[in-house]
């Protein structure tokens, strides 16, 4: 028999089965205690090294399940709240690998942070460790340059801008 994925476990320690003739059931069943598996990445983090509003870019790290036996695989998503709703983009790394990079001009759109959920060979988990997604920009202005090779068709002189706030 197989339990569906995320059946609910209630106040039960143990699976028992008891064999059955078309006379009677067996008294005494084979029985074992239940365990239940958890596995959870943890300390994510994520630092915007695209520096254009409304677009991320750069790694995404966190720590591994401290037991990784039924992790197959970490997936990592785009969320509007720390509990993965919306969830969208990312990908997917295999256990054992703690980092996952979101490419350079991501659009950031209405996502508020950045969940990673494990994944058995069975099923997804349903609650994900997240960070807080914040957009780093930085732009420059006042851009000026001043020419001061007198040559013909060549340039040499210095050039100076103000760096906007990160």
């Amino acid at each position: 028999y197989a339990f569906s994925a995320e059946t609910a476990k209630g106040s039960f320690t143990h699976i028992v089965v008891y064999t059955k003739s078309s006379l009677v059931e067996q008294t005494t069943p084979a029985a074992v205690a239940l365990a239940d598996s958890v596995a959870s990445a943890s300390s994510v983090a994520f630092t915007d090294k695209d520096l254009d509003s409304a677009q991320i870019g750069g790694d995404t790290t966190w720590t591994l399940a401290a037991d990784e036996t039924h992790v197959s695989n970490y997936y990592i998503y785009l969320a509007t709240d720390t509990a993965g709703a919306g969830k969208s983009g990312g990908g997917n790394v295999n256990s054992g690998v703690s980092v996952y990079a979101f490419s350079a001009e991501t659009a950031k759109g209405s996502f508020t942070h950045i969940v990673v959920y494990t994944k058995s060979s069975l099923v997804e988990q349903t609650t994900p460790a997240a960070v807080a997604l914040a957009d780093s920009v930085a732009s420059a202005s006042s851009v000026a340059f001043a020419d001061k090779d007198l040559d013909s068709a060549q340039i040499g002189g210095d050039t100076t801008w103000t760096l906007g706030s990160r």
